[in-house]
């Protein structure tokens, strides 16, 4: 491990920078260990040209780590160990790179912290990143509670500036290292849609997926990726309904779900099943079902709340998907409305600009003699009724089109007037900017209040 100096510096707000190459590694890590990378690599500084000692404490990731182990030393003995044995594997052109994520792992249990030190083959993906980067707010991944979100949230990060990015399953199965025997529906429930509402909760983006089918299997998912509306950073911790949080232990949670479960059931076993239905589910979920079990009071209840989870009776996820109708149809209906308030900004600037145009017309012929100006009026009649043979010469329209024809041409050769007229333009932008603005945290407001 390298010792030349170590880092103690942990800011949630530091950035992640990580070369795309890296970004679609394929690997395997639980959700602590992720946490640990990211953490680690927020640590990194723009100028660094070589990896140091990272200093993080160890109490930020007891709770996450999945380990039966009494003490905290064999706890993060089995952690560091089995962190050392998940290789990745990174994309390079015509092969592959495969390493460890660290050089080492140190644990110095009288200041309670584990020393990091990335392996010297992520040099080129961790340092002095010039082009073909992602780069993101650590605090955008710590509230996130699977595994797979992180995962997802950093490919979509690097296509954020696309827009789109189209995954075949199968290389989607091997990036995001799902299970074998998930099948389509499994990998739609159990990481899609988690994601996507965490993301939408937690993120600076969120994302719509489309599935593209072939003989009605899914061969492809397409993901629309949109910057995220909400102002997240702020709204997260006051509007944040699910009891798992990155301050909420395992026992925690337990003890939240338990207070809603009949006294006279609240046995060894059934927390043993809560323990093992938490890895496989959002808590929310579990305490959804809970709810649902407890409002139909069944004869059998452990056997019915056992049904419950496996087969969504609260429906969980058909209230998801209405509630991301809901939110859809109110981005639409915002995005309506803005782009309403954005047509009469530039209306308002082409008002401003004609009643100059108008102005600049009248103080012109002002100028003339009458013979002059009757002279003028007849010399664009002519070409007017030349480029309008459909336009009544006595009419309205037509009056208006031999103005217009006059003022481009006295402007046209005029540089006082064009000099006039673009500073007509400039103060109409910026006075249509100032209102347009003005509007706009209105029409925030009133969303973000309904």
């Amino acid at each position: 491990m390298v010792e030349n100096l170590e880092v103690t510096k942990t800011n949630e707000n530091a950035l992640v920078v990580k070369h795309n190459n890296l970004v679609m590694s394929r690997y395997n890590l639980s959700l602590a260990e992720q946490r640990l990378i990211l953490q680690v690599a927020s640590m990194i500084e723009k100028d660094d040209e070589d990896f140091k000692t990272y200093t993080v404490y160890v109490s930020e990731y007891l709770d996450l780590i999945d380990s039966n182990a009494p003490t905290t030393y064999r706890k993060l003995k089995e952690f560091a160990e089995t962190l050392l044995k998940k290789p990745l594997y990174i994309p390079q052109d015509g092969g592959f790179l495969v390493c460890n994520w660290f050089a080492g792992l140190k644990y110095e249990s009288k200041r309670g912290v584990l020393l990091c030190s990335f392996h010297p083959d992520l040099k080129p993906y961790l340092l002095q990143l010039k082009k073909n980067f992602t780069a993101y707010r650590l605090k955008n991944i710590l509230k996130l509670q699977s595994k797979y979100s992180i995962r997802l949230y950093e490919i979509l990060k690097s296509y954020q500036g696309m827009g789109h990015i189209n995954l075949k399953i199968d290389d989607f199965r091997k990036i995001l290292a799902v299970p074998d025997d998930y099948k389509y529906n499994d990998i739609k429930r159990r990481i899609l849609q988690i994601a996507q509402r965490e993301l939408k909760k937690y993120t600076d983006i969120t994302f719509e997926f489309k599935e593209i089918k072939r003989i009605r299997k899914v061969v492809e998912i397409q993901f629309t990726i949109l910057s995220n509306l909400n102002e997240i950073e702020n709204k997260a911790d006051k509007s944040d309904t699910d009891i798992r949080s990155t301050n909420t232990t395992e026992q925690e949670i337990l003890d939240k779900l338990l207070e809603l479960i009949p006294e006279e059931k609240q046995t060894n076993s059934v927390k043993t099943l809560l323990l093992n239905y938490l890895k496989q589910y959002a808590s929310d979920y579990v305490l959804s079902q809970i709810q649902y079990t407890n409002d139909h009071k069944p004869k059998e209840w452990l056997a019915y709340l056992k049904q419950a989870i496996k087969e969504d009776y609260a429906s969980y996820y058909d209230n998801l998907e209405k509630e991301k109708q809901e939110q859809e149809a109110r981005k639409k209906e915002f995005e309506r409305r803005l782009k309403q308030l954005e047509e009469e900004r530039e209306k308002e600037i082409e008002i401003a600009i004609d009643n100059e145009k108008t102005r600049i017309y009248k103080e012109y012929l002002n100028s003339l003699e009458d013979e002059e100006k009757k002279e003028l009026l007849n010399e664009y009649l002519e070409k007017a009724k030349e480029l309008y043979p459909g336009v009544d010469e006595k009419s309205f329209e037509m009056e208006f089109k031999v103005e217009r024809l006059i003022t481009e041409d006295i402007i046209a050769k005029n540089e006082i007037f064009q000099r006039r007229l673009e500073k007509a333009k400039i103060k109409a932008e910026e006075r249509a900017q100032i209102l347009f603005e003005a509007d706009k945290k209105k029409l925030i407001r009133q969303f973000e209040q309904d």
